[in-house]
């Protein structure tokens, strides 16, 4: 059985200690963080602020920032185990002070307190030798059914689009629920639509459903639209406008 331990804790953090905890397959056991108490829902798993040498470890989860990467793969430099970061956009270089380097990319937006199906979440691994792909490769396994084995270059495009997909998304209806917000209308107006995109893209070219007065060119109403906006909207709204329409025309 791998043994795992696991650094932070974070929203990643907390989800990877879940699954660990319940993992039959998988023993976890130590759970590394700054934070001097001991985070809710761990189980049994010992906490500490600092990796433990004693305990005997097969992969070291780093689930934290990408800008502590680095300083957390020189201080375990010299440890005989396979150190994995959980980072979309940072290489498998960042741990180069490591001898045994890893990552462990599950391709989701995590908050602390909503459920993910952990089955169906796509995890994107990488390892410098065969030895640790073949350890990391099990203990993805034990989290889902969908692992792909991908370069630091092809995850580092991933990431982009991911960013495109859920940050980008998500703050655009940040702003439709700001703009009703501000007209004293009910945001739950939108929902209906919002599932309907959602349901669309998922089951169609994202090319075969694009509607809207962008693509039609319906000029008028853009600047109707634009009328009703301030300097920062009236800017992201041109962009995504103008891309649209040559992306169509």
């Amino acid at each position: 059985m791998l043994r795992i331990a696991l650094i932070g804790t974070g929203n990643l953090a907390v989800h990877l200690a879940d699954v660990l905890t319940a993992s039959t397959e998988l023993s976890f056991v130590q759970w590394i963080g700054r934070r001097p108490n001991e985070p809710e829902h761990r189980g049994h798993t010992p906490y500490f602020i600092d990796f433990q040498k004693n305990i005997g470890t097969d992969i070291c989860i780093m689930a934290v920032q990408d800008d502590q990467i680095s300083t957390l793969a020189h201080q375990l430099q010299n440890e005989d185990i396979c150190v994995v970061h959980t980072s979309g956009a940072m290489g498998i270089d960042a741990l180069a002070p490591c001898k045994r380097q890893g990552v462990f990319y599950p391709l989701q937006s995590f908050l602390k307190n909503n459920p993910v199906a952990w089955n169906q979440l796509p995890i994107c691994i990488e390892a410098n030798n065969k030895q640790d792909m073949e350890k990391l490769k099990k203990c993805a396994d034990a989290f889902s059914s969908r692992v792909h084995t991908m370069s630091s270059e092809k995850r580092a495009k991933l990431h982009l689009a991911a960013v495109f997909a859920n940050n980008f998304t998500n703050h655009m209806v940040r702003i439709s629920q700001d703009l009703c917000k501000e007209h004293e209308l009910p945001e739950e107006l939108l929902c209906e639509l919002l599932q309907t995109t959602l349901n669309r893209v998922s089951k169609n070219l994202t090319s075969c459903v694009q509607t809207g007065p962008a693509k039609r060119n319906d000029v008028a109403t853009m600047e109707q639209h634009l009328s009703q906006l301030d300097d920062d909207r009236k800017d992201i709204y041109k962009a995504i406008s103008n891309h649209i329409y040559k992306t169509y025309s």
